[in-house]
């Protein structure tokens, strides 16, 4: 068994929905090469970041930031897991508006000498679900903006796990094989490791 933490963050505002099931796929497929209970989830809604005020008061002091909420913390947090995967669906060919304030509070790092990022050598792994059947750009903002953040903190992002076509609160529960690539994707980042 490996140690250290391992982080999952699950992105959705809505509590019980595709990404809070594949968020317990991965965690439970984390868990396995990991000592036990040493796999946190977390979701982002709780407590939710407060959004970039663009004061550039990070400029003056990288790695710091005048809120006190909860972004930095958990940005920390991701950086410093063993593993870390974001999990989050697709809103309006984007992440929900609580993520993509979170990956904005990455820049009170971008200041910082990229050797001093708290994630440096870390990669971020990142499963992005969709309702639409297909799409080639479905994914190509978040993906974006997941990436820069991750460099922020220091990390490399590792290939992500694109799904198409979960259109209802249980589509994941109902399709297994999407499941299992789930936890397919989860023993590729613990075997990373």
């Amino acid at each position: 068994m490996k140690t250290g933490r391992c982080l999952v963050l699950a992105c959705s505002p809505r509590r019980g929905g595709n990404t809070d099931t594949a968020a317990k796929l991965l965690a439970d497929a984390l868990s396995r090469s990991h000592d036990e209970g040493s796999v946190d989830i977390r979701r982002i809604t709780e407590p939710a970041p407060g959004p970039c005020r663009a004061c550039d008061a990070c400029a003056a002091a990288p790695g710091s930031c005048v809120q006190h909420d909860a972004a930095l913390p958990l940005l920390r947090d991701m950086a410093a897991a063993s593993a870390a995967c974001l999990i989050s669906p697709i809103y309006f060919y984007h992440v929900p508006a609580q993520a993509k304030a979170l990956m904005d509070r990455a820049q009170a790092f971008w200041h910082l000498p990229p050797e001093l990022r708290p994630g440096a050598g870390r990669r971020l792994g990142v499963i992005l679900l969709g309702a639409r059947p297909r799409g080639d750009k479905l994914f190509s903002g978040a993906l974006l903006s997941i990436r820069y953040m991750a460099e922020a903190l220091g990390m490399g992002m590792a290939d992500p796990l694109l799904l198409h076509g979960l259109d209802s609160a249980d589509a994941l529960r109902r399709r297994p094989d999407m499941g299992e690539r789930v936890t397919e994707y989860g023993r590729a980042l613990a075997a990373a490791l």
